[in-house]
């Protein structure tokens, strides 16, 4: 299997091998894409006159669900690599006991998370922007979410387990029943049974329980290559310290987009209160369900790029970099012409408030201009971390999120208000793709040697 792996990547012709790796990851990160977007949908549609401060609410509580994800990836991705590792030399005992300090770890730090959030949700979420109409609605749907953290973030990261033995049609599974199952019980609980935004919630956390409960028939069913074992259970502190350490990055860029809502969130409601914040949760769902097929390519090419560089087949790398940038430039565009085509019909897919249509569709239209450029960005990611280059991938990586985004925000708005808070995601888009190129050159200048 291991050869047929580098076999497969050394001379299968790239357009293929990137259609065939990039698939079922496409699939998953859609179907978590969807996972986020129905809540909203549903919503939207069955609070009326409400829809707007359900939504609102919703949006809210997004950064809340943010950590949760934080923490599954911090302790699934950094469990993961010990596991592949561990794996590949043939350890199999040290892959085990890291499947069982990744159990305790997650669940652990779910059951912290969630007392802290209990106390203190009222004031988080005030910080995250609810006013008093919509705190009712955004602290009812998190207290369900927050009872449900621990079935979400060990469905997800004992995911990345899965995957990191190879079984990655399994873990595809596991979201795409979990989403299932959301999609089918938010009308139920929602519309018939008439609970509103908790029956939203709830119905997410069962789809939750259902995902945890098809990880632990992986386990208890004989399916695994690494398999659970309960002393495994016991802290391993090289375990622990291993995994977070290779997990801090992926849990510390969760949190910080997190709390970068904080601010978002409270300029967008200084300057266009409560329906500004429900418009800016739509975009936000929008933007990610378009960006999925994007991050599938760049899971796709990593392996493609990493492989070939090592084997010093720099033509292929070469391929694979103008390849990967025709492709995902050509999936933003497709999905920007989507936009500025149908952007009524996209937000009356959450709701028909006028309010929110009036603001939503020239804010649609305003964040989605410079998306074409965020192709570069991706595929230039995805090469500098296949080459090892992890302090310019660190640059690139935060370069939208920490160094242009956040002082446009703070900056346009004092001279275009609500407008300026628009206008300041495709200006970051734009300076990103512009430091993209830039280190995207200087690379591709070294394979010409």
């Amino acid at each position: 299997m291991h050869d047929q792996r580098n076999t497969m990547l050394a001379n299968e012709k790239i357009g293929s091998l990137i259609v065939k790796l990039a698939s079922p990851a496409i699939v998953g990160l859609v179907v978590q894409a969807v996972y986020n977007l129905v809540d909203t949908i549903f919503v939207g549609r069955g609070l009326g006159d409400q829809s707007m401060l359900g939504i609102a609410g919703i949006s809210v509580a997004f950064p809340v669900q943010m950590l949760m994800m934080a923490i599954a990836l911090g302790v699934g991705v950094g469990g993961a690599s010990i596991i592949s590792r561990s794996l590949g030399v043939g350890n199999q005992e040290r892959a085990e006991r890291t499947v069982g300090n990744m159990i305790t770890m997650v669940i652990l730090a779910s059951l912290i998370f969630t007392v802290l959030g209990l106390v203190f949700m009222e004031p988080m979420l005030a910080l995250f922007g609810a006013s008093s109409a919509v705190m009712p609605f955004a602290s009812e749907y998190t207290y369900y979410i927050l009872i449900g953290t621990v079935f979400f973030t060990f469905s997800t990261a004992m995911s990345n387990a899965i995957r990191a033995e190879g079984n990655t049609f399994f873990a595809m599974i596991i979201l795409l029943v979990g989403s299932i199952i959301n999609i089918i019980l938010d009308p139920i609980f929602i519309f018939w049974l008439g609970m509103g935004i908790k029956g939203a919630a709830i119905a997410t956390v069962i789809s939750q329980i259902l995902s945890t409960v098809m990880v632990i028939y992986y386990y208890a069913s004989n399916r695994a290559t690494v398999c659970f074992v309960p002393h495994t259970l016991r802290p391993d502190p090289s375990i622990i310290h291993e995994s977070t350490y290779i997990g801090i990055s992926e849990f510390l860029f969760n949190a910080v987009e997190s709390s970068l809502f904080l601010l978002f969130n409270q300029s967008l409601l200084y300057y266009g209160g409560d329906v500004a914040i429900a418009v800016f949760g739509i975009i936000i769902k929008v933007f990610m369900l378009t960006l999925m097929p994007i991050i599938g390519i760049k899971q796709a090419i990593q392996p493609i790029l990493g492989f070939n560089y090592g084997a010093r087949k720099f033509d292929r790398v070469k391929r694979t970099i103008s390849l990967s940038s025709y492709i995902t430039t050509g999936l933003c565009l497709l999905s920007t012409i989507i936009v500025f085509l149908i952007p009524e019909q996209i937000i009356l897919i959450f709701s028909d408030d006028p309010a929110l249509l009036s603001m939503g569709v020239p804010a649609l239209k305003i964040c989605y201009l410079m998306m074409p450029f965020i192709g570069a960005q991706v595929v230039t990611t995805a090469l500098l971390q296949s080459l090892g280059k992890s302090k310019e991938s660190l640059i690139l990586t935060l370069s939208r999120q920490i160094i242009f985004l956040p002082p446009l925000v703070v900056i346009f708005p004092l001279f275009f208000g609500l407008t300026g808070v628009w206008i300041s995601f495709p200006v970051s888009d734009f300076l990103a793709a512009v430091v993209a190129v830039i280190l995207m050159q200087k690379e591709a200048k070294k394979l010409d040697h």
